[in-house]
């Protein structure tokens, strides 16, 4: 880690624990597919990172801890990020959702709900939804628990 990491602003760095997850994520199966490559740089890019920032969180995957956001919208968010970060080369490995059961479980989420909520996660975005839609549905069945 860079000394001028130390000045990072704090959602920057919740950032990039969260970028590392993804790429945590996509190496689960060995290898970083292109289809995986390109949706790290395009969530680098929206999580306000450069092209150099991102290959060297890339690079230095293996060395960070992570630190979830207080918001419920923000974690679920994360979430929904990690589970198209597994669906991104077409194939969900075993390996891969254990990782997103890891992620969810550090993320404040109750274990005995994590197996339904990971499948609604997964199927909403195989039929397009978004995160903020789904993310209503996830508030609604919470209650009802």
């Amino acid at each position: 880690m860079s000394h001028l990491e130390n000045f990072d602003h704090p959602l920057k760095k919740q950032n990039k624990v969260f970028f590392v997850h993804l790429v945590k994520i996509a190496m689960a199966d060995g290898i970083i597919w292109q289809a995986e490559l390109e949706f790290l740089h395009r969530m680098g890019r929206k999580l306000g990172f450069t092209e150099p920032e991102i290959k060297t969180l890339i690079d230095n995957a293996a060395r960070q801890d992570y630190d979830p956001p207080y918001e419920l919208s923000k974690r679920f968010e994360q979430l929904y990020d990690i589970v198209s970060m597994t669906l991104a080369d077409g194939i969900i490995d075993d390996q891969e959702m254990r990782l997103a059961s890891g992620f969810a479980e550090k993320s404040g989420f109750k274990e005995s709900e994590i197996p339904a909520l990971l499948i609604m996660i997964m199927r909403g975005i195989k039929e397009g939804r978004d995160e903020e839609d789904l993310f209503e549905v996830y508030k609604k069945t919470r209650k009802s628990l």
